[in-house]
């Protein structure tokens, strides 16, 4: 293999082969490539620049080969330096995406290569990249039943992974986005609530911890039962974050944000309404749900605020250390604050919240200093609701 020695950016098709065939050999014999045999992403970057520069058409079969190879291979066997190979692959997938894209028949492959490496804790993120890509470059491909199928495997199974939050909403993002551009209103609606469907499931187990005492009895499983909620929420949150309302009369027909809105908030009114939410994150997570529902769905929205503000006065007079409950508020206060019919609404939260002792000692510069984020809020909260029904001659 010393002849790989020099494929350090522009080798020939020839050489590129033996490479493939030997990390075939590699995997088949569960052995670690060597630093020559690791350049090989980084060549490919190397040669695909070359080619644009001159003008020439790109040939990435090579990619394809060592996607098809690597994304057949199993955990146990892709380990050592072959993980990072993977993660490379997926950097270079990532990178030249729109060309990669450009044959249909390559979706699919790409589609299981990155579902693979996203499982795989090194090229998670990569992978994870690579498939916002995809989906940015291709999404009408990924339209079609058989790559639809794959993406929303990759988001159901999110429950099951130990990703980061910032990899988990990458991933989350890809899909919605892609979901969401179905033109076709009823797969979209859907495909949608598939995306969804695994948070519930999360949600749903921490409600029923509060009935199951043994469980809370077992601060580990009760722990990692709150943690999956929490990381439901947050991808829930990313799901509405990326949807919104219908802006011409041409789209009113489609109902997609109301049909969603009707399927989040009963599961959302049942973790406000539980003693689980004395936990911190988890009220922080569930108001950035809330948030981007209220941003997302606009008007459409106004059938639940009645509901909503009194969760979120109820919870903030029982957890007065959760600023995230007044900040949600005032999203609420600046969307619906114009409307006449919800001033009663609006003011009667305002009174509760003032109730409030957390509040009402707030009445010093030392006070104040203890509490940033409280006073943060609140003042954002106050100026939210004196632009609506303070009269401009009373400043």
């Amino acid at each position: 293999m010393g002849e790989l020695a020099a494929f350090t950016g522009c080798g020939s098709g020839r050489e590129a082969s033996v490479l493939v065939m030997w990390f075939e050999r590699a995997i088949d014999r569960s052995i670690d490539p060597n630093p020559n045999e690791l350049n090989l992403p980084n060549c490919i970057c190397q040669v695909a620049e070359t080619a644009l520069q001159d003008g020439q058409p790109i040939d990435l079969s090579m990619v394809m080969q060592l996607v098809n190879i690597l994304s057949s291979t199993s955990s146990t066997d892709l380990k050592g330096l072959l993980s990072f190979v993977y993660k490379s692959l997926a950097d270079v997938i990532g990178a030249y995406s729109k060309w990669i894209t450009l044959i249909p028949a390559n979706i699919r492959p790409l589609l299981i290569f990155c579902a693979s490496g996203i499982k795989e804790s090194i090229s998670s993120a990569s992978c994870s990249s690579a498939l916002r890509k995809l989906c940015e470059d291709a999404p009408a491909l990924i339209h079609k039943p058989y790559n639809l199928e794959i993406l929303l495997w990759i988001g159901e199974g999110l429950e099951y992974r130990s990703l980061s939050i910032s990899v988990e909403e990458e991933i989350v993002s890809a899909i919605t986005l892609t979901l969401a551009s179905i033109p076709h209103c009823e797969l979209k609606k859907s495909s949608l609530a598939s995306l969804l469907s695994s948070s519930y499931g999360a949600i749903q187990k921490l409600i029923d911890a509060e009935r199951q005492h043994p469980l809370k009895q077992h601060l580990t499983d009760y722990t990692q039962v709150m943690n999956s909620a929490i990381r439901a929420l947050y991808r829930m949150g990313t799901i509405l974050g990326h949807l919104s309302a219908p802006l011409s009369s041409d789209q009113t027909e489609d109902d997609t944000i109301l049909v969603i809105l009707c399927m989040v908030w009963p599961p959302l009114e049942k973790i406000f309404n539980s003693a689980h939410m004395e936990n911190g994150n988890l009220s922080a997570a569930a108001c950035r749900c809330l948030s981007q529902a209220i941003h997302s769905s606009g008007e459409q929205f106004h059938m639940l605020l009645p509901k909503v503000l009194d969760c979120l006065s109820a919870n903030f007079l029982l957890f007065q250390t959760h600023e995230c409950y007044i900040k949600t508020a005032a999203v609420v206060i600046e969307a619906f604050g114009y409307r006449e019919e919800y001033g009663s609404l609006c003011i009667s939260t305002f009174q509760r919240l003032n109730s409030a002792e957390s509040i009402a000692s707030l009445n010093s510069s030392y006070v104040c200093d203890q509490e940033p984020d409280l006073v943060e809020a609140y003042t954002n909260f106050a100026c939210a609701f004196c632009s609506f029904f303070v009269p401009r001659s009373a400043y």
